[in-house]
């Protein structure tokens, strides 16, 4: 069992969640969807100027891990409806 430095950058390597993709990179070139949690490549995240600053570099909390997090398209597409706020109690 080969021993992990602590000095030793943590990569990882995750795979395009979107159907037929099977472009895979490291945590630096892949976004994460903050509601879904699959990861995407940048064909599948759309970077359009609608979408800019979206898309932002997340520290883990961990010692040389981060990420980009953002949403997926069809995370999007799917906001939750927001619910009306009972607010008679403040009257």
């Amino acid at each position: 069992m080969q021993q992990v430095h602590q000095d030793a950058p943590l990569l990882i390597a995750p795979e395009c969640y979107a159907p037929g993709c099977h472009h895979d990179g490291d945590q630096y070139s892949m976004v994460k969807c903050s509601s879904c949690g699959h990861w995407f490549c940048a064909e599948h995240i759309e970077s359009n100027d609608e979408n800019r600053g979206r898309v932002a570099l997340v520290e883990s909390g961990l010692r040389g891990l981060a990420y980009y997090e953002g949403r997926c398209p069809a995370c999007r597409e799917h906001i939750p409806e927001r619910q009306p706020v009972d607010s008679t109690w403040l009257r």
